[in-house]
């Protein structure tokens, strides 16, 4: 079921992965003090921006311009995300990579998804519904996208909240 999706990871996770692998191999005071190995970790994370077939030629070149201090880092970046004498990734650079997504101007980040989460959790109302309960809030919220469609494909617009801050 589903076979065609494809899953995709988000730069926050993947830039934030990195981030942890500096910490754990003991460069945080070589990032927080030299600028250029700060860059160069910048632009392993820069990776995901770069046409896939890309990233191998792209790995290489910014390992060139690491110290040897940096050996443990790289490794870990090319086993989990490039490849090592023909095996594959942990992670398939499909995953992480944004490129596809940036280029289509498709957003990123997963908010509007995470916004309609609250919003449907507000409308069901209870932490732990019964299945009666969560399926008669589910044919609702279906009804509700519906007449949303409709609306939009008549070019009319569709209420919605303005964002309340406090």
């Amino acid at each position: 079921m589903l076979s065609n999706i494809l899953h995709k990871g988000y730069l926050f996770h993947f830039s934030q992965a990195v981030c942890r692998q500096v910490r754990s191999k003991g460069l945080t005071t070589k990032y927080n003090a030299d600028e250029v190995f700060r860059l160069n970790v910048k632009q392993l994370i820069a990776l995901a921006f770069a046409p896939l077939d890309q990233i191998i030629t792209g790995f290489d070149l910014i390992c060139d311009q690491f110290d040897n201090d940096a050996d443990d880092l790289l490794e870990y970046f090319e086993k989990t995300c490039i490849e090592t004498d023909r095996k594959k990734p942990q992670f398939d650079h499909r995953i992480w990579n944004i490129h596809d997504r940036v280029v289509a101007t498709v957003p990123r980040p997963n908010n509007s998804v995470e916004g309609w989460h609250n919003a449907f959790a507000d409308r069901v109302a209870l932490s732990h519904p019964t299945i009666v309960k969560l399926g008669e809030k589910i044919r609702r919220e279906q009804s509700k996208c519906q007449v949303d469609m409709t609306k939009i494909l008549q070019s009319h617009d569709i209420k919605t909240k303005k964002a309340c801050y406090r």
